[in-house]
């Protein structure tokens, strides 16, 4: 019988065990508080759920095909800390250690891999919890997936979006495409914010739609609706831009088979000579292996 299979947006639990944790160095000095954090919260979470499929994903580096189309985009972060830049590549290796398949691919994001493994999940009857509070996610939820943040303990379903975000699962991207992203740095339309975007895909079921009916803009019972329309005339090819950014590929070549996902623990001697190099020896114990 096709089981659940647990996405973990690994990126999203490495920042926050960076700046959740206090500094923590291996016995070389290298720098393992993300590194720690984030193996006790998949500690925690194979203890809390015992899943049978999972894959841990990752960003394979700051550069994407979105700078590619747009630049700035992600600009507004800046360079990753100094302390923090050696962890990726352990934060990787320690999934792997763990026994988690572990998925990364050059050019794309994490989110990228989540959608991608999602569709592919999908397709032979599973279930799939994405396990990340990233809003950018929810444009994924649909019947079999839902959105599991762990670190709040909080359930989503497709039923939950409208009141999250004000539009349905399948406007979430042009939502998105519209108001913009700070947190990327994407732009959207400018003076087009969540109220007047939430508004018009409530009157249209997509951005095409939109673009398509100016005129019928203009006559919706919106405050400021000539305006409106005029913002959406001269951000029509940022919009559209925008869409591209924001819209999950579900063709990353990550590198994983649905078959590779099957949770069965960790390969002690390799897990236990990893964690004796970075003194992650706590870490490793607690560990469930093969």
């Amino acid at each position: 019988m096709p089981s659940t299979a647990w996405l973990i947006d690994g990126m999203a639990y490495v920042f926050r065990s960076y700046y959740g944790m206090r500094p923590i160095a291996a016995p070389d000095g290298t720098p393992v508080n993300a590194v720690f954090g984030l193996g006790m919260t998949l500690q925690k979470f194979l203890k809390d759920h015992r899943p049978e499929l999972a894959a841990c994903c990752f960003d394979a580096g700051v550069a994407t095909f979105r700078n590619e189309l747009y630049p700035p985009y992600k600009a507004n972060r800046g360079e990753p800390p100094a302390d923090l830049l050696p962890q990726f590549d352990l934060c990787r290796e320690l999934t792997a250690r763990m026994g988690f398949a572990t998925a990364v691919s050059p050019g794309f994001e994490a989110d990228d891999i989540i959608a991608t493994l999602t569709g592919r999940l999908l397709e032979k009857g599973h279930q799939v919890v994405i396990v990340s509070g990233d809003k950018d996610l929810a444009q994924l939820l649909q019947p079999g997936v839902r959105l599991y943040d762990l670190a709040r303990d909080r359930w989503r379903g497709e039923g939950d979006v409208p009141d999250w975000l004000g539009v349905t699962a399948g406007q979430v991207v042009d939502l998105q495409a519209l108001t913009g992203d700070t947190v990327d740095n994407v732009p959207g339309v400018r003076g087009v914010g969540p109220k007047a975007a939430a508004a018009l895909l409530g009157a249209y079921r997509d951005l095409d739609a939109v673009y398509d009916d100016l005129d019928g803009v203009e006559r919706l019972p919106l405050r400021g609706a000539a305006g409106l329309r005029r913002k959406l005339e001269e951000g029509r090819e940022m919009a559209l831009l925008c869409r591209r950014l924001v819209d999950l590929r579900r063709d990353a070549p990550c590198g994983v088979r649905v078959t590779q996902l099957a949770y069965r623990g960790a390969d002690g001697p390799e897990l236990d000579a990893f964690a004796a190099r970075w003194g992650l020896g706590a870490l490793a114990r607690s560990t469930p292996r093969r």
